[in-house]
């Protein structure tokens, strides 16, 4: 388990990202985040407890340099690409496990990005972490009154400010939770090692044609929500004019049949292309409508998803690969803005099997 001063910088990173985000899909995950690590910090603001007590108390056994290279080996990624995605020395990581020390507390944040986890699955045991907080921290009302007279003052006050802050994300949670169940979207990897977003359902049949109107209404929802782009780091924003030029741009309009089908469903793994993106290229803006919302040019990003086809008795029965170009505007206000999602082809290779 990792000590104190790692569960103040790790809380204190949640809480800011929180407050900086627009995303309900971060805010959920900085809530079931911060949930643990505030009682975590409680515990150990207190006492110290012996390493028997805390395995009892529920809190895990493996350390947390282990812990990441069982992820490494998990998602068959070498150090070097961790070294990569982290900006810290290969030789660094390879000491973590030569001289069994854990990474520095300032570096957890990037490692849990790049290794696809949570810091509460990095720093302990969750499922265990759960239960000890039902088990000592909820329902033993006793246990926390004591806990809070046993404390000076500051631990006092940083205590009443993160259960403050629960009380701000318990909405942003159960909102989030109801968003989060209405898209079944997955990533996996091809035998290249390339990523695919995979949709699950087709929210848009349209038998004939499709109804654009439904699309941008369900675009709607992403408006003001921002995406990381893993390979590059980029920060790209959903602005109010995405649901309109998506799903009634030129290159709309001149589509049909399949490609029409994957654009509209393709929306539902909005987030994860954006994630997944690769092959950035930059062009400059030449037209003038553009001169504010591209003031300093547009960006290309390449990004692949799949959707069902159903066999007569409604069953799947594969996945068709696409392949789409991002388009993202960069603004006068320094931003990157997903703008359309154009030249979406059907991959030839083979498709996905369900």
């Amino acid at each position: 388990m990792c000590g104190f001063r790692e569960l103040v910088f790790a809380i204190t990173v949640q809480s800011n990202e929180l407050t900086n985000s627009n995303s309900e899909d971060v805010k959920l995950s900085v809530y079931r985040t911060v949930r643990v690590l505030i009682k975590e910090i409680i515990h150990d603001t207190i006492s110290e407890k012996s390493e028997m007590e805390k395995q009892r108390k529920g809190y895990c056994t493996m350390k947390i340099y282990e812990k990441i290279f069982a992820r490494l080996e998990e998602l068959h990624m070498s150090q070097t690409e961790l070294s990569r995605r982290t900006d810290i020395a290969t030789s660094t990581i390879s000491d973590w496990r030569k001289k069994q020390i854990n990474p520095q507390a300032d570096k957890l944040v990037s490692i849990c990005k790049a290794l696809d986890m949570t810091l509460v699955e990095l720093l302990c045991d969750e499922e265990n972490a759960e239960q000890t907080a039902t088990n000592d921290y909820i329902t033993d009302e006793n246990y926390m009154i004591e806990l809070y007279r046993r404390s000076d003052t500051e631990s006092r006050r940083r205590m009443i400010s993160y259960l403050a802050l629960l009380d701000v994300c318990k909405q942003i949670n159960d909102s989030a939770r109801s968003k989060k169940q209405q898209r079944n979207v997955s990533v996996i990897q091809d035998i290249d090692g390339n990523n695919i977003v995979v949709i699950n359902d087709i929210r848009f049949k349209g038998k004939r044609s499709i109804d654009w109107k439904e699309v941008r209404a369900y675009l709607k929802k992403y408006v003001s929500d921002f995406y990381k782009v893993a390979s590059t780091g980029d920060v790209i924003y959903i602005g109010d004019d995405l649901p309109s030029e998506y799903s009634g741009s030129k290159y709309t309009h001149s589509i049909k049949g399949t490609n029409a089908k994957a654009k509209a469903n393709a929306v539902q793994g909005i987030p994860e292309m954006i994630e997944i993106a690769v092959g950035k290229h930059f062009r400059e803006n030449k037209e003038s409508k553009h001169w504010r919302n591209a003031m300093y040019g547009w960006y290309r990003y390449d990004s692949r998803f799949a959707i069902p086809v159903y066999r007569d008795d409604e069953e799947v029965e594969r996945y068709n690969i696409f392949h789409a170009s991002l388009i993202v505007r960069y603004s006068e206000d320094g931003k990157l803005y997903l703008y359309d999602v154009i030249d979406i082809k059907k991959e030839t290779s083979n498709p996905i099997e369900p």
